[in-house]
Formats: structure tokens, C-alpha cells, sequence
């Protein structure tokens, strides 16, 4: 669970319960109503074990974008195995493109502080900004790192690289037979319509059963939240055999007013606790309905720098709509160990003495992306002369310059998942204008058609 530092049975006696199958495997997703086909970076893991400073074991990265600078938050610790000496601490990291990524600053912006309730570890950070604060969600623990001891923590900053944490925890474990009584743990959060929703990994009592899903908690301000809600656990009908069991690591984002999570599916391997896919969720944020894609986005076999069949994972999704019509995920991941026939390969080399170190190229965080097919980075960029529309971003009305003189105009509004939500035809030399008043808050492209000349815009439509 968690960020797997610890590569431990801890959360065995927790799932006793749990029937142990043969390891099962899905293919990697298609499916329309969900991000198809997502590509994974070639360059990856694109941080490496050792980036950064000697023997870095980079995860739970959480990446957000301010003004054209990537900024990831992200975990390490030296070496994958704990110590009460050698504790998890968040790191803040920049990129200009995403993938090349660089420390900044050099040392933790916000880790571990003795007299404490987070005193044994700080980790799986979320950041939001939200009205010119950032909110910093993660998990926390007194030394131990016992996951009976996680709790939710939140803390501040004004600019990013100095945080305020709160004297208490926002959400403890209970134990009363609820959905979060053993365990809360890893956040995601999102702004949404003017609230922070906070998705975590919830482990305890559902119609009498131990089940681990995904919960979520809202606020106004960021600090004080509401009653925690189960909101959707492992898709069965996906992962079919007793050994799959849970969800955890979750992370948000909405659009078009619908809010998609993705998360990490657990399985029992070799009697081992091993995160072995990414599976997305969606819900329109108002029925407290949610779908779940037919496949997972990766799975831990895509790739060599996590297919392998001993403390191996792949883990801890962040997505980001980006510009050019991209939805870019990172993830962390590990390869530690392999079984070959009756032999174990390590991915790992032993110092004389007796030190640990993780090759780099099966131990760090990679990414992948998906393209919309409507929009392109190119058709972002237009002339003069091209036709414009205004406002942007809108409350509900758009107009555009006039077209072509005696030429009609087909104007279509398309969102971002490709469908045609309006299709409207101007005369010859006609003012446009149209109405998004009927359309949910989000980003669309706008194709406007003359002859044979296309254009394509993208608007905001805010409420």
C-alpha cells in the first residue's frame, strides 16, 4: 500500500480474509467512453532510482501546472528499505516539459518533525491551488509506519515551496465498522465547482465484509471537511479472481463537468500486497453515480520497469489536461525482482557492505499521454486574418468576426471526448452568435467551416 517503501507483509493480517488465486492479467484499455489508448513515454521511468541525490526511490508524484512550468510533488526515500532513521519526505521538482525534471530546491519541501503526529513520515502528496492558496494533501504517521496509524494531513503555502501544516490530522481511521474504520490514506484532491474534494484509499467495514476502496471528503475552505463518503471500490467484473481485493492511490481531475479518478488495482502476488494496474472512473459530480473503464489504462506487465513477479508495482497515477489537447498521467513504478523458473532476478546490486541499490532503470516514476483527436497543438495557433471568436473565456454567449463575405458558415461545438453538442449554419454574411448557455462548464472546440477552409478554436465556457 502506500508508496511501498517498506517491502513488508504489515498489511497482511489486516486481509486474512482474502482467498489467494493465480495471478491474472488484462490488456491495456480501448474503450471510447473513456481515454483510449494512452502512450507511454519512451524514455521511461523518466526519474530514475538515484536522481537527484544517491539512492532517491522516487514516488507518489502529484503534478500540477503554473504559468507553463510543470511542478511535481513527489516522495523519496534513501533506499527502498525503512529505517526509523531513513524516513519518506516530499520533494517539489519543475520541468518545462514534463518529462525532463529537475529538483528544485534541492532539499524536502516538507518532511517528517519529531514531536509530531508526523513524525514518522510524510507521504503520497496532492496539490491543489485555490483562491492564491496552495493546499497540500498526504498521508502521515508517528515512527513505525504501522498503516493502523495513517491518517490525512493538510497543509498551506503561499507560493509553493513553503508549507504550514495543520496541529491535527484532517481524517483519522475509526473504529466503528464504517468503509475508512482500519485505514485512510493516500489522497488525491481536486478543485471542483468551488469546493476541495479530497478522493483517498479507505480500508473497513462494508454490509459486514473488509473491502478497500476509494472515499472522498469535501470542503469550502480546504481545512475544515464533511462526512467521508464511500464512493466506488474494485470493479469486479475487470478483475475477476479472488486475489484481486482493493484500490488505492487515487487522483482526480474534472472536465466538462464530469470528474474522472484514476487509481492503481491491488492483487495478491506470491503472497505478496503488489499494485499491478491503472483503472480509470468517472461521474457526472451530481448523481453519486460512477462508471469504471472495461480494461485498465497500463498494467504492470506494459512494461520492464515494472513486470516483474516480486516487490514490483505500478502505482500512483496524477493526470493533467494539458495544452495542445493532451491528458498526460504520471506514475510511479518498480521492477526489485523477477522470478525466472526456479530462480529469483534482482534488479538490484549489493555494495560489500551490504548496502542496497536499485538499478535506476527499474525504479522511478514514468508517463504517458493521450491526444484528443479534435485538437492539436497546431490548431491552437491561427493568422490575422483567421476567423475569431469572443469572449474567451464566455459565461454562455460567443460571437465571432464576420465570416466570408457571400459564403455561409457551419459552425460546430464539439467537446472534448469528440462528440457534436451543437451544429449551426449562418447565411450568407450573416453576424454569428451563438448561445452555450445549455452547455455544462468546460473547455470546447469551436469548427468553423467555409468551402473548403476549416478552423478550429477552443473556448471556455465558465458559470
Amino acid at each position: 500500500m502506500m508508496g511501498n517503501y517498506r517491502f513488508t507483509s504489515l498489511l497482511m493480517p489486516l486481509f486474512t480474509w482474502i482467498l489467494l488465486g493465480v495471478s491474472g492479467s488484462a490488456t491495456a484499455q480501448f474503450n471510447p467512453d473513456f481515454f483510449p489508448d494512452f502512450t507511454a513515454d519512451p524514455a521511461n521511468p523518466i526519474i530514475k532510482y538515484g536522481d537527484g541525490f544517491e539512492d532517491a526511490a522516487w514516488n507518489d508524484p502529484s503534478v500540477i501546472k503554473v504559468d507553463g512550468q510543470y511542478i511535481m510533488y513527489t516522495t523519496a526515500a534513501e533506499g527502498i528499505f525503512l529505517s526509523d532513521s531513513n524516513e519518506v519526505k516530499v520533494y517539489r521538482q519543475v520541468s518545462s516539459d514534463g518529462i525532463n525534471w529537475n529538483l528544485s530546491p534541492l532539499t524536502p519541501v516538507l518532511e517528517p518533525l519529531d514531536g509530531t503526529y508526523y513524525e514518522g513520515g510524510t507521504e503520497t502528496p496532492s496539490v491543489v491551488f485555490k483562491d492564491g492558496v496552495y493546499h497540500l494533501y498526504l498521508t502521515c504517521y508517528p515512527p513505525g509506519n504501522d498503516p493502523f496509524t495513517y491518517v490525512l494531513a493538510h497543509a498551506v503555502s503561499s507560493d509553493g515551496l513553503t508549507w504550514t501544516m495543520d496541529e491535527l490530522p484532517i481524517l483519522e481511521s475509526t473504529l466503528t465498522d464504517v468503509f475508512y474504520s482500519e485505514i485512510v490514506a493516500e489522497p488525491g484532491a481536486l478543485v471542483y465547482h468551488d469546493s476541495i474534494f479530497v478522493f483517498f484509499t479507505a480500508s473497513g467495514i462494508v454490509d459486514g465484509a473488509v473491502t478497500q476502496g476509494i472515499g472522498c471528503i469535501k470542503s469550502a475552505d480546504g481545512a475544515v471537511f464533511g462526512a467521508p463518503v464511500l464512493e466506488f471500490s474494485l470493479p469486479t467484473d475487470v478483475y475477476e479472481t479472488d486475489d484481486f481485493w482493493g484500490l488505492s492511490t487515487p487522483a482526480a481531475m474534472a472536465m466538462n463537468d464530469t470528474i474522472y479518478v484514476f487509481t492503481d488495482v491491488a492483487q495478491t502476488i506470491d503472497e505478496q500486497w503488489t499494485q499491478v494496474a491503472l483503472h480509470q472512473f468517472k461521474t457526472d459530480g451530481v448523481s453519486g453515480i460512477w462508471y469504471h473503464d472495461d480494461l485498465p489504462i497500463h498494467h504492470m506487465q506494459d512494461f520492464p520497469w515494472t513486470d516483474g513477479d516480486y516487490l514490483s508495482n505500478l502505482l500512483a497515477p496524477s493526470a493533467l489536461l494539458d495544452e495542445g489537447g493532451l491528458l498526460r498521467i504520471w506514475y510511479a513504478g518498480q521492477n526489485i525482482a523477477s522470478f525466472v523458473g526456479e530462480d529469483t532476478i534482482y534488479n538490484v546490486t549489493v555494495d560489500l557492505d551490504g548496502t542496497i541499490h536499485v538499478l535506476p532503470d527499474f525504479y522511478g516514476i514514468g508517463t504517458s499521454s493521450y491526444q484528443f483527436p479534435y485538437l492539436s497543438a497546431d490548431e491552437n495557433v491561427v493568422d490575422a486574418e483567421a476567423i475569431r471568436v469572443y469572449p474567451n473565456p464566455t459565461n454562455g454567449m460567443i460571437q465571432f468576426n464576420s465570416p466570408v463575405k457571400g459564403e455561409s458558415a457551419v459552425v460546430k461545438v464539439i467537446n472534448l471526448q469528440g462528440k457534436v453538442v451543437k451544429n449551426v449554419v449562418y447565411s450568407n454574411d450573416q453576424m454569428c452568435a451563438m448561445s452555450l448557455d445549455d452547455l455544462e462548464e468546460g473547455i470546447y472546440l469551436i469548427q468553423i467551416q467555409q468551402s473548403s477552409v476549416t478552423q478550429t478554436l477552443k473556448v471556455e465556457l465558465v458559470r
